[in-house]
């Protein structure tokens, strides 16, 4: 499949096939771990934003996969995924954002909370901004973001309680699109 990868022919339909396997492959991924993520960096420094989507989720899916192996890929992978957080144009822009967010929170799960911990403010502050961007799909993906933290950090989650219910009611309130405002 990584040489399906390597053609620029085959690229795209490769990494989405290769993200599903990922998904679950478990312990398998072990021996394969360092040149899938070795090709994947590679692709998201010289791809276009539409197909960083496909390659970000495939990374996701790996640090679901690998656990505690993606460990040595976690940091490098967060200076990629990192300038992803900050994209604010609609479309392309936001479908990257929100993927990112998501598979930033499977590497949270991956890697653990004491790794993860000098990220979290971080991206919890990412996450909040996602919301007040009027996309539904940067509110799902923050709001989903903000269950995964939830359970990684648990007790230590409880002082973004308050922000992340508020911020949850105001968006049950708001109008579906094509819908008239809500009354709730």
């Amino acid at each position: 499949m990584l040489e399906l990868v390597n053609d620029s022919a085959t690229q795209r339909a490769a990494c989405t096939a290769l993200d599903a396997l990922l998904e679950i492959l478990g312990s398998a991924i072990n021996e394969y771990l360092q040149p899938i993520m070795s090709r994947l960096a590679g692709l998201l420094e010289t791809t276009p934003n539409s197909f960083k989507q496909v390659i970000i989720g495939a990374i996701g899916s790996a640090a679901h996969a690998s656990r505690e192996q993606f460990l040595p890929y976690f940091q490098p992978t967060m200076v990629h995924c990192e300038r992803f957080l900050s994209l604010t144009g609609e479309g392309e822009e936001q479908e990257l954002r929100g993927i990112t967010m998501d598979a930033i929170g499977t590497f949270a799960e991956a890697v653990g909370k004491e790794v993860f911990r000098p990220y979290f403010a971080p991206m919890m502050k990412h996450a909040a901004e996602g919301i007040i961007l009027n996309s539904a799909r940067l509110r799902e993906c923050s709001f989903l973001f903000f269950g995964v933290m939830a359970r990684v950090f648990e007790e230590e989650f409880a002082p973004y309680l308050g922000d992340v219910v508020a911020s949850l009611l105001s968006s049950l309130k708001q109008a579906e699109h094509g819908e008239e405002e809500s009354k709730c």
